[in-house]
């Protein structure tokens, strides 16, 4: 299924921020993008209540640098929809990873340019971590799948007291999960 949607340069004070929206974003980080990049792509906001679903933090940002109009796709969803938009839009994000070779040698070529890592969301200090994080080993190797074997996933839940984690954990192995602990211990709120 593909939502349709109208785009449209909408004025910037047209458009409300989502007030569900749980992500805190670097406003700092994507003001620099927008000054060094220019801003590129859309929001995507919910036809019915202006408010936008897509590009909350982007919206702070063009406020925060005096621009007037924004690019938007405007989509028709009932306000179910829209939330699963707005979250799924963030945690799809999270879920994402690197390849930490190809991320080195990008940042490296972009780090000997006049601008080096100016408006790409990375600073000095994270190209020397990940060199670091590369020489010690600690990092999968590109070709781990293949020697590693099936896949396993790991899930953190947070619980609300000791008797919460037990039935939770005999529930899960009931369900034939393997509930473990990590680095000796269970993981625990701190």
């Amino acid at each position: 299924m593909i939502v349709s949607g109208d785009y449209e340069l909408a004025p910037v004070e047209s458009l409300e921020l989502h007030p569900e929206n749980a992500r805190q974003g670097d406003l700092d980080a994507v003001i620099a993008s927008i000054e060094t990049n220019g801003f590129y792509g859309t929001l995507v906001a919910q036809r019915s209540t202006r408010r936008v679903l897509v590009g909350n933090h982007r919206l702070l940002a063009a406020r925060s640098i005096g621009l007037e109009q924004i690019p938007v796709v405007w989509v028709d969803c009932d306000d179910d929809r829209a939330r699963r938009i707005l979250l799924v839009d963030n945690r799809t994000n999270d879920l994402a990873t690197y390849n930490d070779a190809a991320l080195l040698e990008l940042l490296q070529d972009l780090a000997d340019t006049p601008d080096g890592l100016e408006g790409t969301g990375f600073t000095g200090d994270d190209l020397d971590d990940l060199i670091a994080r590369l020489n010690t080993g600690d990092h999968e190797p590109e070709d781990a799948e293949e020697d590693a074997g099936p896949a396993v996933y790991g899930v953190a839940v947070a619980c609300q007291s000791e008797d919460h984690r037990e039935e939770l954990m005999a529930r899960l192995t009931e369900w034939g999960w393997e509930p473990r602990k990590v680095d000796g211990d269970w993981l625990r709120r701190t």
